[in-house]
């Protein structure tokens, strides 16, 4: 009888266990693997689930950026080969995460730009079949009649070789993991993640391009402030990483901002901060 009870209690112990990691799991799993879809206008469309993906039109080309990874992968494909028709398309990756480049094998025979990684290094992190076909060390303008596509290695911030995409005509810039939208960044110091370098390219982005609407890595499309608020979050986390007292204040601050499971947190950013 007395084992009954125990073994009633540890059941009950993981069921209550088990909902409240369901209901801690389940807001970055909806995010992350549900595919939605946000029409900037006719001819550009934005899906997010496993980071945000751009679908242009143009008068030469359909633009691909970002190709997801798994199932999100397939639906993108779906998605790009119908507003495609005879048309080219052209892929674009933001940088090497998978979760901006594990689509890439379902695009085969199409041109596949990335920052300038080394070699060595590209062939560590990507696979084969998901290998871009362009590295891109500097700028290219890809011009496509009705848009003007402009494609900037960064440098250094979140990766080794961030790459924005700046829609000319429309203003508007595709910003990959350099901007998160109210979401902790993901910090990988294998993958070359450098907070004061990353601030420095913000400033850049914000003096060189007139921009009007920003779509992150992650998160919903906005305007400039965007970049502007990621920043800002930069410097009150060096401030809270050595100014234990004022802490609280800042968490408290940042309390609305996505956390990834086991991936990024205000703690995370700042035990990275801290070099620990």
């Amino acid at each position: 009888m007395k084992l009954k009870k125990v073994l009633l209690y540890l059941g009950g112990l993981i069921i209550v266990a088990m909902i409240t990691l369901i209901i801690f799991m389940y807001p970055f799993y909806h995010f992350f693997f549900t595919a939605e879809s946000t029409i900037i206008d006719k001819d550009l469309t934005v899906m997010s689930g496993a980071g945000n993906s751009g679908i242009l039109v143009t008068d030469s080309a359909v633009v691909l950026i970002d190709t997801k990874m798994g199932s999100m992968a397939k639906k993108l494909y779906k998605f790009a080969k119908e507003k495609a028709g005879n048309k080219k398309i052209i892929v674009i990756n933001t940088h090497f995460h998978g979760d901006h480049i594990k689509g890439n094998y379902l695009f085969k025979g199409c041109p596949i730009y990335i920052g300038g990684y080394d070699h060595a290094f590209a062939l560590k992190n990507i696979t084969a079949g998901n290998m871009p076909t362009v590295f891109v060390t500097d700028s290219l303008i890809l011009p496509l009649g009705n848009e003007t596509i402009a494609l900037y290695n960064m440098g250094q911030a979140h990766t080794l070789d961030d790459m924005v995409v700046y829609l000319k005509n429309r203003k508007l810039l595709f910003s990959g993991d350099l901007v998160f939208n109210h979401i902790n960044p993901v910090l990988k110091k294998e993958s070359g993640a450098d907070i004061e370098k990353w601030k420095a390219v913000l400033d850049n982005i914000l003096n060189r391009w007139d921009i009007k609407t920003v779509v992150p890595g992650h998160g919903d499309p906005g305007g400039p402030e965007l970049i502007t608020e990621l920043r800002q979050y930069f410097v009150d986390m060096q401030v809270a990483a050595f100014n234990p007292g004022k802490a609280n204040e800042i968490l408290t601050k940042y309390k609305s901002w996505m956390k990834m499971p086991m991936m990024a947190s205000p703690d995370k950013t700042i035990e990275f901060i801290q070099g620990k």
